[in-house]
């Protein structure tokens, strides 16, 4: 009786632990984002199911064809060498042009009859729910050697090293991490980043931050941020193409133009230059100039590997067009309590330290109440920078808070649209009595990366 007691007991120990190291496996195979390789194409919203096919599509013609690599990266670089901002192509500007080595057939012709099991893809379909489709040659175009991948940029979260990216070679899903890293060049379907949207009836003379890109047979325009294409009301698709070397007002190019030399926290010593130098307790007063947000430089870009070049904005945020009244001893506002303004699109970011000099002026700043300045702009300014992802709109609220009267502290919010694939890089406050010289003043939105300003 003992020995068959301690077998049963035995067998059941043995049923215990086994369940428990199922249980143990199957929590496993739960947190782990890779434990499940595909994802269901057809679940995808149609927007997507188009991303992940036209990149299925890809996948298999590079197979097949030991040039098409090299013929896509042709393509993704079109664009850019007539004054695109990224290496490239959109996926509706390939149907009428011919493909090399491919018999007069445009890429989307040859791609649209790549797979014998799906011959005959209807890739207008695709460009009917997204007009903006694009292919993004992701990593260096000197590097020699191809991977053979095609990812697709579903909206994955760029800033999340944990994200599960999803690819295709030879037709066949596959999945890794965002925080591999990647050496060889490899392309990403996706929509681009500076796609805003079609028009049927041209843009206004008056939008300056918009540009249409090329117009389909249907007559639909596909139109982009201004800020992508160095000459804006050039048409890129045309022969020849536009010459390049225009750029955006406010925007010396990025890496060259405006002040080269060293900066620091803190101004100069002669106050503006005035002789004698000037005493006054904050330098600003001494500088008859508007406030500049001068220059930049990073070491993260907040763009990864598959997402192309970063391209940066800032929204500088002031207290203006206000009434404030003193009331029982408290400050009451009325009117438009906070202002903004918005920077172009800085295209270009690179990671490598390197100064880029928007230059971008936005106000004559006086906190000070006074018979010429009823309404003051408070003694504080707020900055907030952004990587561009583009997307649908969101609100995004902050708040600023400064004094009034001198003495009297007040904070208030504001709203202000960003897209909403666009990363919160960092934010960082502007007080009046910083110095402001020849030097200009440095802040840190973010530990990668610094900013300065000046007047000017």
């Amino acid at each position: 009786m003992k020995i068959k007691h301690i077998k049963i007991l035995f067998l059941s120990l043995l049923i215990v632990g086994l369940h428990s190291c199922s249980k143990d496996e199957a929590f496993d195979n739960e947190s782990d984002p890779l434990a499940t390789d595909t994802i269901d194409v057809s679940k995808q919203s149609t927007s997507h199911q188009a991303l992940f096919e036209y990149a299925r599509l890809m996948s298999i013609a590079i197979q097949k064809h030991d040039n098409m690599n090299t013929l896509l990266q042709e393509e993704a670089l079109k664009l850019e060498k007539r004054g695109y901002y990224e290496q490239e192509f959109f996926v509706g500007m390939q149907g009428k042009s011919e493909m090399k080595d491919f018999s007069g057939k445009s890429l989307n012709d040859v791609l649209a009859n790549i797979d014998d099991a799906k011959s005959n893809v209807n890739i207008k379909e695709f460009l009917n729910v997204n007009p903006g489709m694009s292919v993004l040659l992701a990593g260096d175009r000197n590097t020699p050697v191809f991977s053979n991948r095609v990812y697709v940029d579903n909206n994955f979260d760029d800033q999340n090293p944990m994200e599960v990216v999803h690819y295709y070679e030879n037709g066949v899903m596959h999945t890794e991490l965002l925080s591999v890293e990647r050496y060889e060049k490899s392309f990403v379907v996706r929509n681009s980043e500076v796609y805003q949207g079609v028009t049927t009836s041209g843009l206004d003379k008056s939008d300056k931050a918009s540009s249409i890109l090329f117009t389909y047979d249907d007559g639909r325009s596909v139109v982009v941020n201004a800020g992508s294409i160095e000459t804006p009301n050039a048409k890129l698709y045309a022969d020849g193409g536009p010459s390049i070397g225009g750029v955006e007002p406010g925007d010396d190019g990025g890496n060259n133009g405006g002040y080269t030399g060293g900066g620091t926290t803190g101004g100069g010593t002669t106050g503006g230059g005035t002789n004698p130098p000037c005493t006054a307790t904050c330098e600003r007063d001494c500088e008859n100039g508007t406030e500049n947000l001068w220059r930049f430089r990073t070491t993260d870009d907040y763009d990864g590997f598959l997402a192309g070049k970063g391209e940066w904005f800032f929204v500088i945020i002031w207290a203006d067009g206000a009434n404030y009244t003193m009331q029982n001893g408290a400050v009451v506002t009325s009117g438009s309590s906070l202002s903004y303004i918005r920077t172009g699109q800085i295209k270009k970011v690179t990671d490598d330290n390197t100064w880029f000099y928007p230059n971008f002026s936005s106000i004559i700043w006086n906190p000070t109440a006074g018979p010429s300045n009823p309404q003051p702009d408070g003694n504080r300014m707020k900055v907030v920078c952004f990587e561009s992802d583009g997307g649908s709109e969101k609100n995004f609220e902050t708040k600023l808070s400064f004094k009034v009267f001198e003495t009297v502290s007040v904070e208030l919010p504001i709203k202000f649209k960003i897209d909403n694939g666009d990363d919160l890089i960092g934010e960082y406050l502007v007080e009046y009595c910083h110095d402001i010289g020849s030097n200009g003043f440095m802040y840190h939105p973010a530990a990668a990366v610094d900013v300065q300003h000046n007047e000017r």
